[in-house]
């Protein structure tokens, strides 16, 4: 019988529920074993994100410690462990960048199994030289069999560093579309935003507060905004570094009276915020791919994304669903800003529809079906 091993770091609410996706699958379903390597923190020091609604799914905990209090040769000896333990046909591996990602691409070459990457990596994420390049070109095609991407973007760089398009999959980045959808209409339909202390009218924002997300521009552009005549809110929901330094500057710029910093929500806590939202912002300078996007798009919101985002070639339709901008123009990003404020409440509803209907098609069962694919193909 053919087994799939699927890897990753921290297992946040959209890890689970792509991998219960997988679980329900005709073609994997009773074969499949996911191994999560930290129960603690994850990459992202001292933020935790990590789901415990497992459901009795078949995951295996190497450490529960923290990832940045872990050594990764210690990491990779576990992995190594378990992987001859399972003994699995396919390995979902995630990246190429640390040592137990490495190291489980190595044990598929060992045991002659499908080693299977899964990335959201783009050409824009960062400066690239020639020699890492062809380092990084030998690498992945010396260690992996398929690789399974975001979007279109990805899809290019990959195929940049010679890796086979026909060995090549999509729809890495999906969320439980249907929670979103189901939650938030509920939520509209039982209570009004005050019942949770929202405004009529705001933008959202929801990520890392950490300075790739880009979010002193996004309260510079607020600013410019409202001096444009702009009058609804901005509600900030997430944690990180930064969140002391970007409540100085709301302060600073004096727009603290309309800006709240809401913190860090879990899944549940984060479902009024956007079922009352206007219209969504991501003005990420570096972003892989931005799977809250798809969360306020699965929440039926009109978006206003970063072209640097990496889902925003396949997810924004301009004046369909939302906007992009660069956020490199100091005025994109306000203009696009004062410009959605100003339209009737039906064109933003067509928009969120819009949005609605693009994400149905970044579902979990679509990642079910490309991994099947993969692992039997």
């Amino acid at each position: 019988m053919r087994t799939t091993v699927v890897i990753w770091i921290d297992w946040y609410p959209y890890h689970v529920s792509r991998f219960r996706a997988l679980a329900e699958h005709p073609g994997l379903r009773g074969a499949l074993t996911g191994i999560e390597m930290v129960g603690g923190c994850g990459v992202h020091k001292h933020l935790k994100f990590r789901s415990e609604d497992r459901d009795g799914l078949p995951i295996v905990t190497l450490e529960s410690t923290d990832w940045h209090n872990t050594g990764q040769r210690r990491l990779a000896r576990r992995l190594w462990a378990e992987l001859e333990r399972l003994a699995p046909s396919a390995v979902l591996i995630p990246g190429y960048y640390t040592l137990p990602a490495l190291t489980a691409a190595a044990w598929c070459k060992r045991r002659r199994r499908r080693a299977v990457l899964m990335t959201e990596t783009t050409r824009q994420d960062e400066a690239r030289t020639w020699w890492k390049e062809l380092s990084k070109k030998w690498l992945i095609g010396s260690l992996f069999d398929w690789a399974i991407a975001g979007g279109r973007p990805h899809i290019r760089y990959l195929q940049e560093l010679g890796f086979p398009s026909t060995r090549i999959a999509s729809c890495y980045d999906v969320v439980d579309n249907s929670y979103f959808r189901a939650q938030t209409e509920k939520a509209r339909a039982a209570f009004a935003p005050a019942y949770f202390g929202l405004p009529e009218r705001y933008f959202l924002y929801v990520g890392r507060l950490s300075p790739e997300k880009g979010v002193d521009r996004l309260l510079r552009s607020y600013e410019r905004y409202l001096a444009g005549g702009g009058c609804w809110s901005l509600e900030i929901v997430g944690e990180g570094p930064q969140r002391a330094d970007l409540e100085q500057l709301s302060r600073d710029l004096g727009v603290d009276a309309f800006v709240r910093f809401a913190g860090h929500r879990d899944l549940r806590d984060i479902i009024p915020y956007y079922a009352f939202a206007s219209c969504f912002l991501l003005p990420s300078s570096r972003e892989p791919w931005g799977l809250v996007t798809n969360e306020a798009m699965a929440s039926g919101l009109p978006v206003i994304i970063s072209n640097r985002c990496g889902c925003a070639e396949d997810l924004v339709r301009e004046d369909e669903n939302g906007y992009q901008f660069d956020p490199e123009d100091s005025n994109g990003l306000t203009s696009r800003m004062l410009h959605v404020a100003t339209l009737p409440d039906a064109r933003l509803r067509e928009m969120g529809a819009a949005s609605s209907r693009i994400i149905e098609s970044y579902s979990p069962d679509r990642w079910a079906a490309e991994v099947a694919r993969v692992v039997h193909g």
